[in-house]
């Protein structure tokens, strides 16, 4: 009898089985070097802004800033309640070859991610106007939308042990839009592996060529403005209405998305399903920086949810990291577990049946 996927199929899926596989959640997209402003007002033309703060230079990138608070938590948190645990998390990306992506790929090392990068061209490079409520950036994409197929690595992103595919920024690597379906359809035929995409902001303004994707990914998450756009909902203000993103969410499903994950600033997070609506809520912090919160909380809804595939133990990880980024600046620097820790505990309470994943979770790894 000829197994469907061959071989590679049937040993991902004695591997999960058995559990003696080390599992590996794989990321792949941009990688910017970020310069960090915060602003109180956005600066207007023909003035010189004054601010109060030192302009620093990080490592980030939505990928860059998900890998690294993904391994952050693999190195601090325990699984023991996870069905499928996963031990490794791999960065896979285009880096430029110009001075730049020097100080981005020692930035990324520093950070203790592991990194799988094609060095060539100019470094993508970002300037981020930091506000206390919201953001803006200015980008020279360079290396980001010139990332393609041929950049990435396939054998080690579709190695045995890869469990999970993490595509960010979808938008932003235009490059690389083509071949997302065809490394969908891998990850899942080869390895079994599920997958899931966010999507950033589409500059162009088009939001296109996306909706096509949703029914062969199992996890889209993207920010309320992101849902309704995607979707073809307009929406007045700055951010869409309750009613907005349960419109926009029934539009997705429509679509063919599974699981579709909305977060909500400093209101938490929704994912739905056809079937099930869930939201978690989380407390206003003051706020240092808000650059890469979305990906802080990427990275701990992909930590609660791939290996349990438990939605409410996704969104309370992902609120909690989401919570504690925006008491740092920028979205590189590894939360520590002391900050994620307290944020989960400001969060006990409001989701019903988790003290006991609270206390399995919170400490060192094993």
């Amino acid at each position: 009898m000829r197994l469907p996927g061959g071989p590679a199929r049937l040993v991902a899926a004695a591997g999960s089985l058995l559990g003696g596989m080390p599992s590996t959640v794989q990321v792949v997209g941009d990688v910017y070097l970020d310069v960090i402003a915060k602003i109180d007002d956005l600066p207007a033309w023909d003035a010189d802004t004054q601010i109060h703060a030192p302009i620093e230079t990080v490592a980030g990138g939505s990928a860059l800033n998900t890998a690294v608070q993904l391994s952050a938590l693999l190195r601090t948190r325990r699984q023991r309640v996870q069905a499928r645990p996963f031990r490794r998390c791999v960065l896979h990306s285009r880096i430029g070859s110009d001075l730049y992506g020097n100080l981005v790929d020692a930035k990324i090392r520093e950070a203790g991610v592991t990194l799988s990068a094609r060095r060539a061209g100019g470094q993508g490079v970002c300037i981020c106007l930091s506000g206390k409520r919201d953001r803006a950036f200015v980008s020279y994409k360079g290396s980001v939308e010139e990332l393609v197929e041929d950049d990435i690595d396939t054998a080690r992103l579709l190695a045995p042990g890869t469990s999970h595919v993490h595509f960010s920024a979808y938008y932003d690597c235009s490059g690389l839009q083509p071949a997302v379906p065809r490394l969908v359809a891998r990850a899942k035929a080869e390895r079994n592996a599920t997958v899931s995409v966010v999507p950033q902001a589409d500059s162009s303004g088009e939001w296109g060529s996306l909706l096509a994707l949703l029914p062969h990914i199992d996890v889209f998450i993207c920010n309320q403005r992101e849902a309704a756009a995607i979707a073809g909902v307009d929406y007045a203000g700055r951010r869409a209405t309750w009613p907005e993103i349960d419109e926009a969410v029934r539009r997705l499903h429509a679509a063919g998305a599974p699981l579709v994950v909305v977060t909500l600033g400093a209101d938490g997070a929704v994912a739905a399903t056809s079937e099930q609506w869930w939201f978690q809520p989380t407390q206003e912090r003051p706020v240092v920086d808000t650059t890469g919160c979305g990906d802080a909380f990427a990275a701990g809804f992909l930590f609660g949810w791939c290996g349990s595939r438990d939605v409410r133990r996704g969104l309370v990880y992902g609120c909690a990291c989401g919570a504690a980024a925006v008491s740092q600046v920028g979205g590189s620097t590894p939360l520590d577990a002391a900050s994620v820790n307290a944020c989960m505990r400001r969060n006990e309470g409001v989701i019903l049946d988790q003290n006991q994943m609270l206390r399995e979770d919170i400490g060192q790894a094993a």
